[in-house]
C-alpha cells in the first residue's frame, strides 16, 4: 500500500479510484491512529473470553468484559489526540479486479458517537443482573462484540463496509434478544427484515451504489424509504418496537445494551445521508401518533419495568421526530439528538435501577425533556415549529398531551416490578453513582456550552450551535417555552392526581395500555405468519406430492421450450 489520503470533500467523492492508493498504518500504532484498533481490542479480547470463559471464575465473567470496555475505552480516547488526518482513511480492495471495496473513515463526529457508544456500553455493564445460567456463555461476554459491531457501523465508508458490519450489529443483537428464548423468534424476524431492508437499499438506488462512499450520492424516493425502515426497527421507533418488549423482563443492563447500542449507531447512521422523504407529512404524522402511543404505554404499563422500557421508546421516538421537523440536514441535523438519546437513555437507566426517590425522577426528566443547559433543548425548538402553521397546530396539541402523559408516566408511584433474575454484582455498589455523575458531567457540560460540542463533532460553532443564550433566546413563548412548561405543570398534576380521577377505571386503562402497547399486532402477524406458511405447505403438498408433478411441469416447460 502507498501512502495518500484525501484531505477535502471533493477529494473523497473520488473515492472509488482511490483505492489504489490507501493510507498506510502499521500494526504496532493502529491502537491509537486507527479506529479499527479499538475495534480488533474489543473483538480479540472478546474471543480470547470466550475461549476461556469456562476457566473463570463467576466474579470475574462480570468484571472482565468491564475491564475489556475501559481499555477499548482509553484506546478511542487517544484517537482523538492524533493530529487532524491521522488515521483518517483506511481502504481496502478485493483482489482479482472484484467489483467490491472495504473502506473505514474515521472524523470527529464518527469519534463523538464512538464515545457515547463506549459510555452506554459501560453502563449497561454495570448495572446488575447479568447472571450466568450453567453451561451457557456468559451474555456479557457478547456486549464487547456489539459494540464493536456498531464501531464499524458508524466508521463504515463505503457500503459494501456498511453492509457487512450491519450485518455483524444484528447477529450480535440477536444473541442478546433471543434470551429468554421465547423471544428470539420475533426479535430475529424483525432483525433480519432490518438487514433486508438496508441491503435493498444500494440496489434500488441504481447500479455501482455498493462502490460509491456513503456520502457522495443522493439516494432516491425507493432508498430513502428502505434506508428509513432498516434504521427504524434497531432504533425501536414506535410501532417498530414490538421487537424490543418481551413477554418476560430482561434485566435492565441487557435490555439497555440491545435497544441502544444498535440504536445510537442506526441514528448515526441518518447523519451520512439526505433524507428529505424524513420530512414529508407522512413521516411527521406517524411520528406524533407513535410519540401519543408510546407514552400512553408507559403511563398505563403494568409494572415499572414496562414502564422503563416504553419510555426509552418514547424518546427515541421523539427525537425521530423532531429530526423530521428539523430545518438542518447532515451532521447539523444530527448534533444534538445523537447524544440527547445516549445521555438521557443512559441516566434513565441508572435511575430506574438506583432509586426510586421523586428528587431522581426529577433529574432523569430534566434531561428526558430537554430542559435549558442540556442537550436536548433544541429538539424542543423543532417541535414547537408545528404550532407556527395551520396543518401543525393539531399535531403540535398532540405532542403537548404526549409529552403530558410521558411526565405522569414518570413521576408515578412506583409499581411492581417482575425479575427475571435476582439483580447480583460482584462490581463494587458505588459504581452507578460514579457512572450517572459523569454522564450528568458530559450531559450539563455539552448543553451549557454548545460550541465545544460543535468543535467535537469537527463544526463550526455559530447561532444555536455556538452558545445557550441564543437557544433560549431563540424559544418564544409559543414555539418554545410553552412546549416544554406547559406539559411539565400538566404532567405533574396528572401523577398527582391519577387514583383521584381514574378511580375504578382500572379496567378500561388495562384495555387501553393493551391496545397502545400493540402486543395484539404482534399476535396478529405471529398468526397471520402462521397460517401463510400451512397455505404455502398445503399448495407444495397438492401440486408438487411426492414430487410427480413437479418432473411433470419440468417436462411441460422443456417442451414448450423446444416448440416455441
Amino acid at each position: 500500500m502507498s501512502t495518500n489520503h484525501p484531505t477535502n470533500r471533493k477529494a473523497r467523492a473520488d473515492f472509488p479510484p482511490f483505492f489504489q492508493s490507501c493510507y498506510n498504518f502499521s500494526l504496532m500504532s493502529a491502537l491509537w491512529t486507527s479506529p479499527l484498533g479499538p475495534v480488533g481490542l474489543l473483538l480479540g479480547g472478546g474471543t480470547l473470553l470466550l475461549m476461556l470463559q469456562r476457566r473463570i471464575s463467576d466474579q470475574l465473567r462480570q468484571i472482565l468484559p468491564v475491564a475489556l470496555i475501559l481499555a477499548g475505552m482509553a484506546s478511542w480516547l487517544l484517537l482523538r489526540l492524533q493530529p487532524q488526518g491521522a488515521g483518517q482513511w483506511w481502504a481496502w480492495q478485493a483482489p482479482l479486479g472484484l467489483e467490491t471495496a472495504l473502506g473505514v473513515q474515521w472524523d470527529n463526529w464518527a469519534w463523538l458517537a464512538g464515545w457515547l457508544l463506549f459510555m452506554l456500553a459501560l453502563s449497561a455493564l454495570i448495572l446488575p443482573g447479568w447472571l450466568t445460567r450453567a453451561g451457557f456463555t456468559p451474555l456479557a461476554f457478547w456486549v464487547p462484540f456489539l459494540l464493536a459491531a456498531s464501531l464499524l457501523v458508524i466508521t463504515a465508508a463505503t457500503w459494501s463496509t456498511l453492509l457487512s458490519a450491519w450485518t455483524l450489529m444484528l447477529f450480535f443483537t440477536g444473541i442478546l434478544a433471543g434470551t429468554p428464548s421465547q423471544n428470539a423468534a420475533r426479535a430475529w424476524t424483525f432483525l433480519l427484515l432490518s438487514g433486508f431492508f438496508l441491503l435493498t437499499t444500494p440496489l434500488f438506488n441504481g447500479a455501482g451504489s455498493l462502490l460509491a462512499t456513503l456520502d457522495s450520492d443522493a439516494l432516491n424516493l425507493q432508498a430513502q424509504l428502505l434506508l428509513i425502515l432498516a434504521i427504524a426497527i434497531p432504533l425501536g421507533v414506535y410501532p417498530f418496537h414490538i421487537w424490543l418488549t418481551p413477554g418476560a423482563s430482561r434485566p435492565r443492563g441487557r435490555q439497555m445494551a440491545l435497544h441502544l447500542l444498535p440504536g445510537l449507531a442506526a441514528l448515526h447512521l441518518l447523519s451520512r445521508f439526505q433524507l428529505p422523504l424524513l420530512g414529508s407529512f407522512s413521516w411527521v404524522t406517524l411520528g406524533i401518533a407513535g410519540l401519543l402511543g408510546s407514552a400512553i404505554a408507559a403511563w398505563l404499563a403494568e409494572n415499572a419495568y414496562t414502564a422503563w422500557v416504553y419510555v426509552i421508546i418514547n424518546r427515541v421516538t421523539w427525537v425521530m421526530l423532531a429530526l423530521s421537523l428539523s430545518r438542518e440536514t447532515g451532521l447539523r441535523q444530527m448534533l444534538f439528538a445523537l447524544p440527547t438519546l445516549a445521555i438521557a437513555g443512559i441516566i434513565w437507566s441508572l435511575i430506574s435501577n438506583h432509586s426510586q426517590s421523586r428528587k431522581m425522577r426529577w433529574l432523569a426528566l430534566f434531561f428526558l425533556l430537554g430542559f435549558p443547559f442540556t442537550t436536548g433543548f433544541p429538539l424542543n425548538l423543532n417541535l414547537a415549529q408545528l404550532a407556527t402553521t395551520v396543518l401543525g397546530f393539531p399535531g403540535w396539541v398532540l405532542v403537548l398531551l404526549a409529552q403530558t402523559i410521558l411526565i405522569a408516566a414518570v413521576l408515578r408511584p412506583a409499581v411492581s416490578q417482575p425479575e427475571s433474575e435476582t439483580p447480583k454484582s460482584y462490581l463494587p455498589a458505588k459504581r452507578l453513582n460514579w457512572m450517572l455523575a459523569l454522564t450528568v458531567i458530559f450531559g450539563l457540560w455539552w448543553g451549557i456550552f454548545p460550541a465545544a460540542l460543535a468543535r467535537t463533532a469537527g463544526l463550526t460553532p455559530h447561532g444555536i450551535y455556538a452558545s445557550v443564550l441564543t437557544q433560549i433566546r431563540t424559544a418564544g413563548l409559543l414555539t418554545g417555552w410553552l412546549t416544554l412548561l406547559l406539559p411539565l405543570l400538566l404532567g405533574w398534576l396528572l401523577a398527582r392526581w391519577r387514583q383521584r380521577i381514574f378511580a375504578g377505571l382500572e379496567a378500561w386503562q388495562s384495555r387501553i395500555g393493551a391496545v397502545a402497547g400493540l402486543g395484539w399486532l404482534d399476535s396478529l402477524l405471529a398468526a397471520g405468519f402462521h397460517y401463510l406458511s400451512l397455505g404455502f405447505g398445503f399448495a407444495a403438498d397438492i401440486l408438487d406430492g411426492a414430487g410427480q408433478f413437479g418432473w411433470a411441469l419440468l417436462a411441460l416447460l422443456i417442451l414448450w421450450l423446444f416448440l416455441r
